[in-house]
């Protein structure tokens, strides 16, 4: 089958975050001062997909709060010196810079004034229309191979010949917004290393068959993985239940050391034989003043039935499933009945309400993909070590950060750094 043959001087793989900026920093460097022509090209039937469904639609952008500590550990010698250069004001005035307004909320995140991610890519496609930029959507990559100190790239029915290539072609997560794992497909055929990938911020599965009574449930909660009886991690926020798993931002937090456990058998380099999540219902108040606060319901009103001790004190539902957790039975007798032994079970279980995570979370549910292209293939101003000309950013990477605008930061990072070292030399060309 013939194919339509276009040749560029860039060639951007991927229309996602980090590889539309990377567009619009070469096409508006390059604007009236090169002939170079650019070009994105995305598999999907529009590009941006991802973006628009990022922060539920509002899109956070970056954290005021930066640091190279909200990343995963294999990445922080290598963003130390990018996070420096491209701090949260960097990326803010590169957007004021293109035509979007940006506003902090009372947490740090960052976010567009309008509180819409379709401005931000409304924005960025406004951009690459005034700077000339081309865009093939439809247009699925399925080779890249280096040819005269050029790159041949072929999809179904079109081939392509550039002198430079970004891969910004995402992870693997989120397959219904775009992302298929290509760009390991391309490091693969590259002979370029990559580390183990899995899924992170993402809802944990539990094997807890009596989950199910709980969903709905959403309570404040200070929520810690443990490892072996150690504890590794706490984040605190609201705690979301469903029938097989749980959720929520806190546990989005601590959702990629789990993942990396199935997937590895350690977290942090590190080996463990169990993990488990346990919740504090009431982290403002110690188990001793939790065991008062019971007894003194008893006290206050002692032929309620034991299904109505929790009522006015933790989230009903969550009450009755602690009731059966701990085998409280039957749940019409008396409160006044419940003796200090089983008082004292309770708060406990107020106080560390484990949850034991059953498998890895789903690609479907989870927002980035952790592994990737190793970073020791990666060298100044993104490009790779082996290949000159050739640019990695973005979710293709092994850098992955935690929920709050700190995937989009390294994203938009990679992209500015990337895409104007692509256009500097022809900017000395003309």
């Amino acid at each position: 089958m013939n194919s339509d043959f276009y040749e560029y001087d860039i060639i951007i793989i991927g229309g996602g975050a980090a590889g539309l900026v990377a567009a619009v920093c070469c096409a508006k460097k390059l604007y009236g001062k090169s002939d170079a022509r650019i070009a994105v090209v995305e598999k999907e039937f529009k590009v941006g997909k991802k973006l628009l469904a990022t922060g539920n639609g509002k899109c956070n952008m970056t954290n005021e709060n930066m640091s190279v500590d909200f990343y995963n550990k294999a990445s922080r010698d290598f963003l130390g010196s990018i996070l420096s250069k491209y701090s949260p004001d960097k990326i803010i005035s590169f957007w004021n810079s293109i035509g979007l307004l940006c506003k902090a909320d009372p947490f740090g995140r960052v976010y567009p004034y309008s509180g819409q991610a379709s401005s931000v890519l409304d924005i960025l496609l406004l951009n690459l229309k005034n700077y000339g930029a081309d865009i093939f959507c439809e247009t699925e990559i399925t080779s890249i191979k280096p040819e005269k100190g050029k790159f041949r790239l072929h999809s179904k029915n079109k081939t392509f010949l550039s002198e430079k290539v970004i891969l910004a072609s995402g992870g693997k997560v989120q397959p219904n917004l775009g992302s298929s794992g290509s760009s390991y497909l391309f490091a693969d055929m590259l002979g370029l290393k990559c580390t183990s990938l899995f899924p992170s911020l993402a809802p944990v599965l539990c094997s807890d068959k009596d989950l199910p009574m709980m969903k709905g449930v959403r309570v404040s909660a200070s929520v810690s993985l443990e490892a072996d009886g150690a504890v590794l991690l706490t984040e605190q926020g609201e705690l979301q239940l469903n029938e097989k798993n749980i959720s929520g931002i806190c546990v989005f937090q601590l959702s990629r050391a789990v993942n990396e456990f199935f997937a590895k058998g350690e977290i942090d380099g590190r080996k463990y034989k169990h993990i488990s999540i346990n919740a504090d219902l009431m982290p403002d108040h110690d188990i001793r003043e939790v065991e008062k606060l019971l007894k003194r319901k008893i006290k206050l009103l002692p032929d309620l039935p034991v299904s109505e001790l929790f009522t006015g004190i933790i989230n009903k539902k969550a009450g009755m499933y602690l009731l059966k957790k701990h085998n409280i039975t039957p749940s019409d007798r008396p409160i006044a009945s419940l003796d200090d032994g089983e008082t004292e079970i309770l708060s406990q279980g107020v106080k560390s309400l484990g949850f034991i995570p059953s498998s890895p979370s789903g690609i479907n549910s989870a927002q980035v993909t952790a592994g990737g292209i190793s970073l020791e293939e990666i060298g100044k101003n993104m490009q790779s070590k082996k290949y000159k000309n050739l640019y990695i950013i973005g979710e293709a990477l092994d850098v992955d950060g935690l929920c709050g605008g700190y995937n989009l930061h390294f994203a938009f990072a990679s992209g500015i750094i990337s895409g104007n070292d692509c256009a500097d030399p022809y900017r000395k060309k003309r």
